[in-house]
C-alpha cells in the first residue's frame, strides 16, 4: 500500500464495512454489485504527509461482502478540485479519477465517488431501494416525492450519470444548506444519505426507506402470486432447448426458468403485457437487461417475436445508440412467458440468475408505481446512452470472456480419476459443467470446485435416471452442448472365467449406459440447432486388446461404433463426435483400485511402476493428458473439422 491509515481512524473504516454489509444485505436496497459507501479518514501518504482521504467502494466490488480491501483510497484535497470544473468527458473524468487515487493498483472506485466527496460529511451511503425508485419512476413531481416523508428531502431530477450527475448534484447542493436535509433522492437513481457516524448514515437510509415503503404499501399490495402449474413444466422443459437455441446466435447462452408464485402471478397478470417496454427499475441496469423485455402469451409464437424483438432492437440501436458503439447481442435477455414465469438468458449462470433477480425487482418496481401515479421512465435516448456508457458496459467486460463460456457440458463419472479431473478442466475452461455420478459423493467434488460446477448423482444404465438427469440439466440451465462418456466399469478375466453376470454389467454400464446418455444429449442438440460436441473416453482395448479384458473391450467396442454413428447422423446438424483411447490411467482412478494394478503387474512379470510406464515414451500417462485432450476436442477453432475420428492418449503402445 503506498499510504496508511492512521490508527485512531481504523476503527471508523470497520464501522464503515459493518453498516456497508448491512445495507448490501438487503435485496430491496441493493442487488449485485450495486450501491455504493464511503468514508472520509486521515491517512499517512507514502511520502509520510498526513492527509485527508476518501474511502469509496470500488466500482463492481459486492456491499453484502465488502471488506477494507474493497474500499479505494482517493485524495480528498484533488477530488474537490473538480468543483473547478464545469465539464469532463468520459476519458476525462477516468484520467482524473486515476490520479486522485492514493494506490493505483487499487480497483476503480465507484463512479458516483464526486457525490461522496461533494458531500461534507464523514459518511455516505447511496442505494436503490425498491421503493425510492418506484416513488421516482412515476410522473408524481418532485414535491408531491418529498412530502412522502417525515423530514426534509432534496429531489434532483434525471441527469446521465458520471460528471453530468456530479455537476448537477454539485450545483444543486451549493445553493442549500445540506444539514436541513435528511437525504437527497436522485430520480430514477435512488437515495443518498450521510452522517458523522456510519450508524447515523445507516439508519437515516433505512428510515427513508421504511417511510416510502409505508407509503406506496398503503396503496399497493404487491405483485399478484400464482402457483405454477405442475402438470405444464414437461411441456417447456422440451420446448427450452430450442429457446436456448433461438436466443443463442450471437453467442451461446445459459437461461434461468423462475416459475416462483411472484413470477408465475405476475406473467399472468394484465401489467406483464403492459410493462414489456417501460424500462428497468433504474437505469444502471439497462446493460444487462435492456430498455425492453418480450412478453408471450403462449410458447408456440415465440420464435416470430424473437425476430421481432431483434429487428426492433436493431432499428433503434441504429436511431439512438452513441456514435462509433458495437451492438450489444439484440437478443432478449428477459422473457416473460404467461402461466410459466420468467425466462432470463446470459452467457453465465451468474448473470442469467442476476438478471433474474433485476427483473422481478424491477417488475415490482414498475407496479408499485402504477399504484401511486403514472410509470414514468428516462427517453428511449437515454436509456441507449447509459446501455452503452463505457462505465456501464466495463462491468461486464472486467473479467475476460473464456473461449468456452456459455457452453453447458456433462462429464460422467466426474467423481473420481478422468471423470474428475476433466470436470475440473471444463470448469476452469468456462464452462458450466455437471458432474455426473452413481457416487453419491460427486456433490463434494462439485463443492469444492465452486461456482459453475454441478453435481448430479444418477444411474447411466438406467433409462429412468438417464432421463430424470437431463430434465434436471435442461430445467436448471436450457440444454446441452459437450457429452463426455467417460462412466464405465472394468473387472478383468479371462474369456473362460468370465460369468455372464459380469459380462452384463459391462453391457449395461460401458455400452447401454452410454448409449443411453448419448441419445437423450443427441435428441436435446438437435433441438437446440446449434451443433454439440461429444468425446467418448473408449479406451486403448478396441484397438489394441489386452489379455484378459475381452468383457471390457467388447462393451468399449460398442461405444466406439456408437460414436461412429453420432458422426454419421449428427454431422448434418453441426453435432461432432470422437473417441479418445487412453490407456493405463492410475492416478485417482477406483478402476484399478482392489489389487488390480497388482494382479495385471504381476501377470506380466513386472512391478507397478513398470506396469504404469510400459510404453513407448516410459512415461505414466496422467489423467490431466487425457482431460486437455478433450477440452481442445471441443473447441471449434482447433478440432471443429474433425468428427468421427480416434486419438491415442497412451504413450506409444508397444
Amino acid at each position: 500500500m503506498m499510504f496508511t491509515i492512521l490508527d485512531q481512524e481504523r476503527k471508523l473504516l470497520d464501522d464503515r464495512v459493518a453498516t456497508s454489509i448491512s445495507l448490501g444485505a438487503n435485496e430491496n436496497l441493493v442487488l449485485h454489485g450495486g450501491g455504493n459507501t464511503s468514508v472520509k479518514l486521515k491517512v499517512r501518504s507514502a511520502a509520510g504527509k498526513e492527509i485527508s482521504a476518501l474511502f469509496v467502494k470500488s466500482s463492481g466490488s459486492d456491499l453484502a461482502t465488502v471488506t477494507p480491501e474493497d474500499f479505494t483510497a482517493l485524495k480528498m484535497n484533488d477530488l474537490m478540485d473538480a468543483k473547478l470544473m464545469e465539464r469532463m468527458s468520459d476519458d476525462e473524468m477516468s484520467s482524473f479519477i486515476k490520479s486522485c487515487m492514493l494506490d493505483p493498483d487499487q480497483a476503480y472506485p465507484s463512479v458516483e465517488v464526486f457525490i461522496h466527496a461533494f458531500i461534507n460529511s464523514r459518511f455516505v451511503d447511496h442505494s436503490h431501494a425498491d421503493y425510492i425508485v418506484a416513488l421516482t419512476n412515476t410522473n408524481l413531481d418532485d414535491k408531491t416525492i418529498a412530502d412522502v416523508f417525515k423530514e426534509k428531502i432534496l429531489v434532483i431530477p434525471y441527469t446521465p450519470p458520471g460528471f453530468k450527475l456530479a455537476r448537477h448534484f454539485l450545483d444543486t447542493i451549493s445553493e442549500r444548506d445540506l444539514s436541513n436535509f435528511a437525504g437527497v433522492i436522485l430520480r430514477n437513481h435512488g437515495l443518498v444519505t450521510w452522517g458523522d457516524n456510519a450508524r447515523e448514515s445507516y439508519e437515516t437510509h433505512l428510515r427513508l426507506v421504511k417511510e416510502a415503503q409505508t407509503f406506496i404499501e398503503s396503496k399497493w399490495k404487491g405483485l399478484p402470486t400464482k402457483n405454477f402449474e405442475k402438470v405444464k413444466e414437461d411441456g417447456l422443459i422440451e420446448f427450452l432447448p430450442k429457446l436456448r437455441g433461438l436466443l443463442s446466435k450471437e453467442k451461446k447462452k445459459i437461461l434461468t426458468w423462475d416459475n416462483s408464485e411472484e413470477a408465475v402471478g405476475f406473467s399472468l397478470s394484465d401489467e406483464a403485457d403492459k410493462f414489456a417496454s417501460l424500462g428497468p427499475a433504474t437505469p444502471d441496469m439497462l446493460v444487462r437487461t435492456k430498455k425492453n423485455y418480450l412478453f408471450s402469451d403462449d410458447v408456440s409464437g415465440l420464435e416470430g417475436k424473437i425476430d421481432n424483438f431483434v429487428n426492433t432492437y436493431k432499428e433503434e440501436f441504429a436511431r439512438y445508440a452513441p456514435a462509433g458503439r458495437a451492438m450489444h447481442d439484440p437478443y432478449p435477455s428477459v422473457i416473460v412467458l404467461k402461466g410459466f414465469g420468467l425466462i432470463t438468458a446470459a452467457s453465465t449462470k451468474k448473470e442469467s440468475d442476476i438478471l433474474r433477480d433485476e427483473a422481478i425487482h424491477s417488475f415490482r418496481v414498475a407496479s408499485a408505481a402504477r399504484a401511486i401515479g403514472k410509470n414514468r421512465f428516462i427517453t428511449d435516448q437515454q436509456c441507449h446512452e447509459m446501455e452503452y456508457w463505457p462505465f456501464q458496459e466495463a462491468k461486464l467486460t472486467k473479467k475476460r470472456r473464456k473461449e468456452l463460456e456459455g457452453h453447458i457440458g456433462l462429464v460422467t463419472g466426474a467423481a473420481s480419476g478422468i471423470g474428475k479431473v476433466t470436470f475440473s478442466k471444463f470448469v476452469d475452461e468456462g464452462i458450466l459443467t455437471i458432474g455426473g455420478d452413481i457416487d453419491q459423493k460427486i456433490d463434494d467434488v462439485a463443492k469444492e470446485l465452486g461456482r459453475d460446477a454441478y453435481g448430479l448423482k444418477f444411474d447411466i444404465s438406467n433409462e429412468e435416471s438417464v432421463q430424470r438427469a437431463y430434465k434436471e440439466i435442461v430445467r436448471k440451465f436450457g440444454g446441452i452442448d459437450v457429452v463426455f462418456n467417460n462412466a464405465g466399469y472394468l473387472k478383468p478375466s479371462p474369456l473362460e472365467d468370465t460369468s455372464l453376470q459380469d459380462l452384463k454389467k459391462h453391457i449395461d454400464i460401458n455400452s447401454i449406459g452410454t448409449f443411453l446418455v448419448t441419445k437423450e444429449a443427441f435428441r436435446i442438440m438437435k433441438s437446440q440447432g446449434m451443433g454439440g460436441t461429444f468425446v467418448f473416453n473408449v479406451t486403448k482395448n478396441v484397438s489394441n486388446p489386452g489379455e484378459g479384458m475381452m468383457s471390457y473391450g467388447t462393451s468399449k467396442a460398442f461405444a466406439a461404433q456408437l460414436s461412429r454413428y453420432v458422426a454419421l447422423e449428427g454431422g448434418k446438424y453441426g453435432i461432432r463426435s470422437n473417441v479418445i483411447n487412453p490407456d493405463k490411467i492410475f492416478r485417482e482412478s477406483k478402476i484399478w483400485e482392489n489389487g488390480i494394478l497388482e494382479n495385471r503387474a504381476r501377470a506380466k512379470g513386472i512391478t507397478p511402476d513398470e506396469y504404469k510406464k510400459g510404453n513407448l515414451l516410459h512415461v505414466e500417462v496422467l489423467p490431466d493428458h487425457v482431460a486437455n485432450i478433450v477440452v481442445e476436442l471441443i473447441k471449434e477453432r482447433v478440432f471443429g473439422a474433425t468428427t468421427g475420428t480416434m486419438i491415442p492418449i497412451d504413450g506409444g503402445i508397444k
